[in-house]
């Protein structure tokens, strides 16, 4: 019977050894099981909560499905098609993230190559998190706590303005990372040591999704120091956490260690250290950025600070959540050039004490307010989409009104090419590749490996001079702004001549190139 209740398969505080009258002959059954029953309706109503909850999550996601992807998006589909179709990873086919997120494009391009199926997994993946929230703030806190955690990630967490409805790396690093501190919080309570294996694992697959995914064993390593300081523990989560990673860097070796590194860590490293002796920019940057989150983070910011006051004599709380809310905040630093989407990193924590501050209120009327206060900002921002046409939706949904005259510019190009005919970019929309079906002949696809990586201009202009290269260039970006030495401007100048514009961008043609028409 101990060993049950070590497991939690007894609950401690009905262990027949601490408390033989629970199990003595003359003690009456029926209240026991009244007692034991009303706490497993309560979960079980729970539980049905929390699963309605994501379906919420899941509903206010949806409609994002049909309004194209980002630049982002259509990149890392671009890479994980012609890796699917027996590109060289981290060659030909160059990306800066590590093989968990191109498996996961991968996987959902396999069930359509089209692309919605890409949003569709930031569907699931946002109802997914909705769960863990509300898992994570019940078990700290009590099914209250857990519930308006839930409620709170469900609508506050689409965070329009940090584009949280987009399949990007902080959205898909947030999942595995709130399983890996949902996971080990499981470990605290029933000490079961699969439960903390499992975190680390899930913790781990974090990081294979974006380097800066750190939250996840940050957090599962602060439940064990607050827990039981023990090798033993800690050597099971680090063992569940170096699988994923073990087996990313087996696959890194086996494709070229160097290539990988650079690609994966080398290069931030060195984006990282050029933007940290330039202090100006980098705080230029994140005023600028603040600015714009400002409007879905500041609400929910608060009121997470407001679950730290109410959880403060709950010293082992504090500590998890403080550790949670640091490793997302060193997340968003570690990227470097905070666009908004860096800040997703933050919502999961954020919905966990915002719910514990929701929960904390007594009065049931003045708790429903208080959640209703929280997710205000992003419920408005919703209910206006409704009456809105198609063209003030593209203007107020960010990347809308991008992602269609991407749209148009690929249809373009693609019936103004050969379907083997290379194109090139300069730079940054890599999803006008993967929407117009073409290859580019040059590795990076977005402007800062093009500033950080050493040779990479003198790449491009080889490129662009030689025998294969690209039938179309489409100028998002002035030559001078990328290469300032004007040698770009002047290969383009000797090799290709102005063929018109796509949707206000500038095309150009090689003067060898024939036309072609599908």
């Amino acid at each position: 019977m101990r060993r049950l209740a070590r497991r939690g398969c007894i609950p401690r505080a009905v262990d027949p050894w601490a408390y033989p009258a629970l199990v003595s002959t003359h003690a009456p059954a029926a209240p026991v099981l009244a007692a034991a029953s009303a706490p497993r309706w309560r979960a079980d109503r729970t539980v049905v909560i929390l699963g309605i909850l994501s379906a919420v999550g899941a509903l206010v996601r949806l409609p994002f499905v049909w309004t194209g992807i980002s630049m982002d998006e259509g990149g890392y589909a671009y890479v994980a098609q012609r890796w699917a179709h027996g590109g060289d990873l981290y060659g030909s086919a160059w990306l800066d993230r590590p093989q968990g997120l191109l498996l996961v494009y991968r996987f959902l391009l396999g069930i359509d190559g089209s692309g919605w199926t890409i949003r569709a997994g930031a569907v699931l993946v946002g109802a997914g998190i909705t769960a863990l929230a509300g898992s994570i703030g019940w078990q700290l806190a009590g099914r209250r706590a857990g519930i308006a955690a839930a409620a709170v990630y469900a609508i506050a967490g689409l965070a329009p303005r940090l584009e949280g409805f987009t399949l990007n790396g902080e959205l898909l690093a947030s999942l595995p990372a709130a399983a890996a501190v949902a996971c080990a919080l499981r470990w605290r309570a029933i000490r079961a040591p699969g439960w903390l294996v499992l975190a680390g694992v899930c913790a781990g697959m974090a990081l294979t999704m974006k380097p800066s995914g750190i939250d996840g064993i940050v957090v599962a390593g602060t439940i064990v120091l607050v827990t039981e300081r023990s090798w033993r523990a800690a050597g099971l989560l680090l063992a569940g956490f170096a699988a994923p990673l073990l087996a990313c860097a087996v696959d890194g070796w086996a494709r070229g260690w160097s290539r990988y590194w650079t690609a994966i860590i080398g290069y931030h490293l060195a984006a990282m250290g050029s933007q940290a002796s330039n202090t100006s920019t980098r705080l230029s940057d994140f005023l600028s950025s603040a600015e714009r989150v400002a409007k879905d983070l500041v609400v929910p910011l608060l009121f997470a600070v407001a679950g730290l006051v109410a959880s403060w004599r709950r010293r082992a709380t504090v500590a998890i959540m403080l550790a949670w809310l640091a490793a997302g905040v060193i997340g968003v630093n570690l990227g470097g050039s905070y666009w908004p989407h860096y800040y997703l990193q933050l919502l999961p924590p954020v919905a966990v004490l915002a719910g514990i501050a929701v929960a904390a209120v007594r009065v049931p009327w003045l708790r429903a307010v208080a959640l209703v206060a929280v997710v205000a900002p992003t419920a408005a921002w919703l209910v206006a989409l409704v009456p809105m046409g198609q063209s003030a939706r593209e203007h107020t949904i960010p990347y809308y009104g991008l992602a269609r005259r991407d749209e148009r510019i690929a249809a373009e190009v693609r019936a103004s090419t050969c379907p083997g005919d290379p194109i090139f970019v300069l730079v940054s929309e890599a999803n006008i590749y993967f929407l117009a079906r073409r290859d580019s002949p040059y590795p990076y696809l977005w402007g800062k490996p093009i500033e950080k990586i050493p040779g990479s201009l003198e790449r491009m202009r080889a490129v662009l001079s030689g025998p294969h290269r690209p039938v179309v260039v489409l100028l998002n970006s002035s030559p001078r702004s990328v290469d300032p030495s004007g040698q770009l401007s002047t290969v383009l100048g000797e090799r290709y001549r102005k063929a018109g514009s796509l949707q206000g961008m500038p095309i150009l043609r090689s003067l060898d190139a024939p036309k072609c028409g599908n």
